[in-house]
């Protein structure tokens, strides 16, 4: 027999957020199941956009004229960063609005330095972290780039073609573009999961909405339902911003150095 207590699992679906309204409601019926759903499905849609609570790495490819794709990503808000893989090392790139008319472009010397000898010459003393995500099935975590600021330009994203354009100097094949964006979480393919922290916002956002169209519901409980709503949604808030362990033993040891003791 396992001695294993089963303990609560740290995301759900959103049809768990639908549920738990139905058992509010006392209400178990389909009839206003799919109204619920969509309903969670802006809630946690507006919680990303604005608090950026979903945030996904992708590894990309670029064709040969500079150009990676960003239609397949149906869940892409904006972007956070953006860097390339070069002599082992992964370097942030830089945007530029200026960049699709191709005369603001990197220096030879400058290009030669960074892509092609891994910048081994050039003193760096930080990071830029991505977030921790995983590749193929294994966890990548704690992986970062050096950072941007050593050249003029490098991409532009175009949303209109939902496409990320990048300068010439950039390497055009054999080097994986990694992105991190805020996502919206919610897939086009299903089974969007939530943290815990955000349940309680969602189902207070379903019950707000449906009083919020409902004529028969005076505006005095409108108002009440809506404050829930703005209350949970500052308690996910202060949780989410909580200053957590291991970013203060980051930020501790970032000050730390290595020498020879004499």
């Amino acid at each position: 027999m396992s001695i294993l207590t089963p303990k609560t699992a740290g995301f759900v679906n959103l049809s768990y957020c639908v549920a738990q309204v139905q058992a509010d409601l006392d209400d178990f019926t389909d009839r206003r199941v799919e109204k619920m759903t969509q309903l969670a499905i802006r809630a946690y849609t507006d919680m990303n956009l604005f608090n950026s609570v979903n945030v996904e790495v992708v590894y990309l490819d670029m064709d040969p004229n500079g150009i990676v794709d960003l239609a397949p990503l149906t869940d892409y808000v904006d972007y956070v960063k953006v860097g390339i893989t070069i002599g082992g090392k992964i370097w942030v790139l830089n945007a530029n609005d200026k960049i699709l008319l191709r005369r603001d472009e990197l220096n030879t010397d400058e290009a030669a330095l960074i892509f092609r000898t891994g910048a081994a010459s050039i003193e760096v003393s930080s990071g830029i972290y991505f977030a921790d995500h995983y590749l193929n099935g294994t966890f990548v975590g704690g992986m970062f780039g050096l950072g941007g600021g050593f050249s003029r330009s490098y991409f532009r994203i175009d949303l209109e073609r939902m496409q990320i354009q990048f300068d010439t100097a950039v390497p055009r094949t054999g080097n994986p573009i990694i992105l991190e964006y805020i996502s919206t979480g919610v897939k086009a393919t299903g089974g969007t999961v939530v943290p815990r922290s955000a349940v309680e916002v969602i189902v207070a956002y379903i019950h707000w909405q449906l009083k919020q169209h409902d004529p028969n519901v005076d505006r005095f409980t409108k108002r009440d339902y809506k404050q829930e709503y703005l209350d949970r949604e500052t308690m996910m808030k202060n949780f989410n911003s909580r200053f957590k362990k291991e970013e203060y033993f980051a930020s501790l040891y970032s000050t730390y150095k290595q020498s020879v003791k004499m």
